[in-house]
This record gives structure tokens, sequence and C-alpha cells, in this order.
């Protein structure tokens, strides 16, 4: 792939990663109507039609914006986006800790995964910054970023770290957007009152869904293959264990285990200060080492767990 033509494709990916994570960060200020606005982007077309109906539903709702659109938008991603309304007791928390357990724990073990990937990649979130790691608008900055990165290492050469950022923008998207994005704009759909973020969720969505396509193209153009050396568990968790080294691991009583016997429990995955799943196949599933701290067993409501000295 020629490297303008590769840049390009790059460039208009971090766009629109930036765009989608400024409208999901929070409630928009009238400088971000009136931008929007000035896109028009009932003019955007990329030839799918979910994500070009979700943009011309934003513009057509922003052409007849008034003195009482910031507020009713407001008003909108405070209800659906910030867990004033709910819909059965189900909020539309942008996190995907809310929809990947069985609770809505919006610091739950998929918070604890992010947190390690941006760990690796040597960021964090800015000091006053109180929302979880795993809030899909920093999802969206962090995949922008992974497209800024293949830039840089296509113009220089570095053939390794080409590599590495695509194969962890595939697997990212794959694994922490794409695996809980649907279930979340279609509860939040129905939680919003304006059609503005009703476009929102069926643009972003579109979107995620061309990105992956787009990557994948982008990986067979540069002849990477999908190594089975690229795990992306090893980038989720603290402290990976070593399958040669002796740990001792919770051992589960499975005939009195809630879950085993299909049943809805996480507690013992939740008090884990190393988010470890007791009764996941961990060569499978990687963990990180226990330290044989006994929380879980502590905390299970049916003492189906023991630790080994």
């Amino acid at each position: 792939m020629i490297f303008d033509d590769f840049s390009q494709v790059q460039q208009n990916r971090t766009e629109l990663y930036r765009f989608f994570a400024r409208l999901f960060k929070g409630p928009l200020a009238q400088d971000d109507i009136e931008m929007l606005a000035a896109a028009q982007l009932v003019t955007r077309k990329s030839g799918d039609a979910a994500f070009d109906h979700g943009m011309w539903v934003m513009g057509r709702y922003l052409e007849k914006r008034n003195t009482g659109t910031r507020e009713f938008l407001g008003r909108d991603y405070a209800a659906a986006l910030m867990g004033i309304r709910d819909e059965n007791g189900r909020y539309a928390l942008p996190y995907e800790s809310a929809f990947v357990g069985v609770s809505q724990n919006y610091m739950g073990a998929a918070r604890g995964k992010v947190y390690n990937i941006y760990k690796k990649q040597a960021l964090k979130l800015r000091e006053g910054i109180d929302l979880p790691e795993d809030h899909l608008a920093f999802m969206c900055e962090f995949m922008a970023l992974l497209a800024d990165q293949t830039v840089a290492a296509k113009r220089d050469g570095n053939e390794q770290e080409l590599r590495n950022s695509l194969l962890l923008s595939e697997a990212f998207l794959k694994h922490h957007i794409l695996n809980w994005y649907s279930e979340f704009a279609a509860l939040a759909t129905r939680l919003v009152d304006d059609r503005f973020y009703k476009g929102l969720f069926e643009a972003a969505g579109a979107f995620f869904s061309l990105d992956a396509k787009v990557i994948h193209g982008v990986l067979r153009e540069e002849k990477i293959k999908h190594a089975r050396s690229f795990n992306i568990a090893q980038w989720e968790l603290a402290n990976p264990s070593n399958e040669n080294a002796a740990s001792a691991y919770p051992t589960v009583k499975r005939n009195a285990c809630l879950r085993v016997k299909g049943m809805t429990c996480d507690v013992c995955t939740s008090v884990c200060p190393e988010a470890i799943d007791p009764i996941a196949n961990r060569k499978k599933n990687p963990q990180n080492v226990c330290t044989s701290c006994g929380a879980c067993v502590a905390a299970c409501p049916k003492n189906a767990l023991t630790i080994d000295d």
C-alpha cells in the first residue's frame, strides 16, 4: 500500500474516532453544536446505509436547532448516558463493564483489562478525570491513537511496530467495543427522546463495523498475518501467569458453584484484586497470578471455593 494512501486511510479513521469520542464523552456545549451544524452532516456519504442515515439524522436535527437545543440534548444525554433513566433496571451507561458482566458494575473486570492495555502503551487518564477507563469515549480516543501510531510506524519503516499497532487495533475493536456496543446502543436508543442521539448511536455502530473491515483490509495489504503469537489476553493482564510456574489458584466445588449451575453470580471475580475468574479455563483465558489472598473464598455465598496452602 502506497504511503500516501495508507496515511489517508488512517487519518480518516483518526478523525472519525475522535469525532465520536467527543460526542460520547459528555453533554455538548453550544460551540460543539455550532461546529457540528457547520459540518453539514447530512451531506456525508460513505456508501454504508446505516452510517449515512445516522449522520443524516444528526444533521437534520441540527439544521432545526434553536435556543433550546443545547438544553434538550443535555437532558437526553443525562437521561440515557449518565444513568438517570432506566429500562427495567438496566442503564445505558457507556462503559464496557456495564454490559459484559452479569451485573452493571461499571468498575468491573473489563475496566481493569482496558486499563492494563492503556498502561502497556504508556497511557493514563489525566488527573481529575473520574470516569473509568472503559468509557466508550476513551476507547475511541485510544483507537485514534493507534491509527496515528500506524502512520508513524509505516513512515519510519518499523514493521514490528506497524504489525503490533494494527493487530492491537483489530483485537481491541473486536474484544472491547464491538462485543458490547450493539446492546448498549439498542438500550440507549430506547431511553432518549430526541433524534440526534438516535442518529449518533446508529452512525457510531455502523462505523465500528466498517472499521473492522478496513483494518482487516489494511492487514491484508500489508501482508500481515494474524499470527497466533499475538494474544490480546496478555495485553489485558497486569501480572500474567506463567504456565510453567507453580501458583495456587482457587479450587471450585462444581456441585456448589452457582455459575457452574448456570445461575447468575460474579461475586468471586468482583472481589478479586487481580480480577481472576476461578471457573475460567486458564489455557484458553489466561489469568493474572493468584496472590492467594482468600478474598474470593471469604466472599463466595455458597462456600464453593478453596485455596491450597
